[in-house]
């Protein structure tokens, strides 16, 4: 078995060159990013423009349990195959995995992580003539037969991801990149959480706004003051109500500090607790504007097409995260607020350690009103109308 696995691996790398006619007609595809679920969101553009590219092509996406809710139903992952940390964690746990997607046998692998983890998937699973693509990283690459420079420098996460396309390109393959991320919420998902919603007084005649007042990584929560002094500017301005989510009871604890320090105000809506992504997406779906820190659950608003305001930690950079010339989806960061050099700033980027003191004084610099500002220009933009005088 290990004979048939050098074999392999070595006819791979000596076989360079790939003839387009060759290709099977219905292809078996599998794209590989094991991070959090903005990463996952937005390397699902691969799926996206591999599945139109391929119409016949069975597409599946090998990636980090939590993130595997929302992809169950999906237009253009017909497999999520999920990772647990259990998994990750055990050598031989993960074996087995790979080696159960060994019996499927894909004829294109395309892997956005391209780690020593990753990269055994293209040993293990690929077939003997197919075609491996990874990013490319000192040390790594043995086992793909393609490698491309998809880094950061590139701008956009989007536009990375898509780098990884180019080698099918250069072999011919008339590659449709899709760049824009997709959820499909199943309708009796997106029913409940309606109905939980009316259940709770919610006025669907009335725009209704969910707020992001937590994150699940601590140094990502923007200062609790400022997001009331936007909630307070959006019950005002638009007669809004808000809706609050949580994940974990530590974010509860979050929620109800914020609602009370809002004086319990029945416009705001707490304690609908979100067991998974697709529940949070469908919960989101039924929303006007997302407002709150820039992660996961703004780019799963992104996808469902719902408008967007996001507050950038100094770690995150709007360039690479948020979708360029978008009135749709804005964001504003510590660099928008500092009047510096270009490279003054690069430098400062390049530097900042999270949670040290630089960092947390950068992140005081954004306080509601440039918020706030978004958020009129954004509702302006799709048609929020505010309150009549």
């Amino acid at each position: 078995m290990i004979g048939k696995l050098i074999s392999s691996l070595f006819f791979r790398r000596t076989h360079s060159h790939y003839r387009v006619e060759d290709f099977p007609a219905e292809p078996r595809i599998l794209v590989i990013r094991f991070k959090w679920i903005g990463d996952v969101m937005l390397t699902s553009v691969l799926a996206n423009s591999l599945k139109t590219t391929f119409p016949k092509a069975q597409v599946h996406y090998l990636m980090h349990q939590a993130s595997a809710d929302l992809f169950g139903d999906h237009d253009f992952v017909d497999q999520a195959i999920a990772i647990s940390p259990k998994q990750r964690k055990n050598p031989f746990a993960y074996w087995r995995v790979l080696w159960r997607l060994r019996k499927t046998g894909y004829d294109l692998i395309i892997d956005a992580q391209s780690t020593n983890k990753s990269e055994l998937v293209s040993l293990v699973c690929a077939k003997r003539q197919a075609i491996c693509i990874g990013r490319e990283k000192a040390g790594r690459g043995r086992f793909f037969t393609h490698t491309e420079n998809a880094t950061p420098a590139l701008g956009h996460k989007i536009t990375e991801r898509l780098a990884l396309l180019k080698p099918l390109r250069e072999m011919g393959f008339p590659v449709t990149a899709q760049p824009n991320m997709s959820i499909v919420v199943p309708n009796s998902t997106r029913a409940a959480f309606k109905k939980e919603l009316k259940d709770r007084g919610v006025s669907f005649d009335r725009p209704l706004f969910v707020f992001a007042v937590t994150a699940k990584l601590p140094y990502k929560k923007w200062r609790m003051q400022h997001i009331q002094e936007v909630a307070q500017h959006c019950l005002l301005r638009y007669d809004a109500q808000l809706v609050l989510y949580y994940g974990s009871e530590a974010e509860l604890d979050d929620v109800y500090e914020f609602h009370a320090q809002m004086e319990s105000n029945p416009d705001i809506i707490t304690g609908i607790k979100t067991q998974n992504l697709m529940e949070l997406a469908a919960l989101i779906s039924h929303c006007d504007l997302f407002i709150g820190n820039e992660g996961g659950p703004r780019h799963i608003a992104q996808a469902l097409r719902v408008p967007s305001v996001a507050v950038f930690s100094p770690s995150a950079k709007k360039s690479e995260w948020l979708p360029s010339e978008s009135r749709a989806h804005q964001g504003v960061e510590w660099d928008d607020l500092v009047d510096k050099p270009l490279e003054q700033k690069k430098q400062i980027h390049q530097t900042l350690e999270i949670g040290s003191k630089q960092y947390r004084q950068l992140y005081r610099m954004i306080t509601a009103q440039p918020v706030i500002e978004l958020v009129d220009d954004v509702a302006d933009f799709v048609g929020i109308k505010a309150r009549k005088p």
